[in-house]
């Protein structure tokens, strides 16, 4: 059983609780959230240093999606989760790392539930990588990023240095909709934010295509982890970090994203049925199916694209601080919005 399934089954079993969050979302929505993203693009120092955090950070969260290839979704869906908050109105939300607070609250919505797992990875990752001083914020971000490109999709661009709010704000849970629920929940939530159904194809897109290979590579997982025995005669599981190929010198990567995804679910949208497969809902909304439509006949446009649409997800609400940019702002902030 897929992560979805798991999520869909809890909330049909409670969707009393989520018509009642849906009342109050209005409400709840209002009220001031006093949180946003602030970032110093020269946090990590010089070049050579930064070069160094990247490669640090990128090679860890490699090894753990190979060790456990289902885990990669899971890290996209909770920076999507965490960069949709962003209120492209007030300026408030976003991208800072505060989504595993959230998950890991006892508050927490059903819908997030199936993040746990994966925000306790990412949360004794930042443990691990303490001595590199890498924030919450750039390893939720970051940990998105590399799911994509593991799963064989573009390598998005993200700029690091995101720092962590000095007070970790708890959001309302109307803040984050079911990602395998409501289709027209999640298209709201991404207007309210500042993308568009575009976003929504394309990062939709890639989940269900990295769902595939995900439930392909657990099955191959001997084929991915080898087993050596140590001095002490105990046998380790080792992950191979490089294979030749400049794509795959941080691990091999699991298979190819690719529009098959896109082509299964809008064939359901076209014969106007409803679709079995997970995360279709937000499909049968028009634009995003026209989206859905073009990019599934131009598989090159999509993988063009796709790194571009997470690169955006990750910049709401971006206001510069400290660093270059700081300085040649003045000491003001600049907030970049989409």
């Amino acid at each position: 059983m897929t992560s979805c399934e798991e999520n869909k089954i809890l909330t049909n079993r409670r969707s009393f609780i989520i018509t009642s969050i849906a009342t109050a979302s209005a409400i709840t929505l209002s009220a001031p959230v006093i949180a946003y993203v602030y970032e110093d693009p020269d946090r990590y120092g010089d070049k050579e240093l930064k070069v160094s955090t990247v490669n640090k950070l990128r090679q860890n969260i490699r090894n753990i999606i190979l060790s456990d290839p289902k885990l990669g979704g899971l890290f996209l869906k909770l920076a999507i989760q965490d960069a949709i908050t962003y209120n492209a109105e007030t300026g408030e939300g976003g991208p800072n790392g505060n989504i595993l607070e959230k998950v890991l609250s006892k508050d927490a919505p059903e819908s997030l539930l199936e993040l746990k797992d994966a925000a306790k990875v990412l949360k004794g990752l930042s443990s691990t990588l303490k001595r590199y001083e890498i924030t919450i914020a750039d390893i939720v971000s970051f940990a998105g990023s590399e799911a994509i490109e593991t799963a064989g999709g573009p390598r998005a661009v993200i700029q690091l240095g995101k720092l962590d709010p000095e007070k970790r704000i708890m959001l309302p849970n109307e803040y984050y909709p079911n990602l395998c629920g409501q289709g027209s929940d999640v298209v709201k939530a991404f207007k309210r934010a500042g993308l568009s159904e575009r976003d929504v194809a394309l990062l939709y897109g890639a989940l269900g295509s990295m769902e595939g290979i995900a439930s392909s590579s657990m099955n191959k997982i001997n084929d991915i982890v080898e087993e050596e025995e140590n001095e002490m005669g105990d046998k380790e599981i080792s992950i191979p970090t490089s294979f030749g190929g400049p794509k795959e010198i941080y691990g091999k990567q699991m298979g190819k994203i690719n529009t098959d995804f896109l082509k299964q679910v809008t064939n359901d949208v076209k014969l106007r049925k409803k679709s079995n497969l997970l995360m279709a809902d937000v499909f049968y909304d028009e634009k995003v199916a026209n989206y859905a439509i073009k990019y599934s006949e131009n598989s090159a446009g999509f993988l063009k694209d796709l790194p571009e649409s997470y690169a955006r997800l990750m910049k709401l609400g971006t206001r510069y601080t400290g660093g270059k940019i700081g300085n040649l702002l003045g000491g003001q902030e600049k907030v970049i919005d989409y």
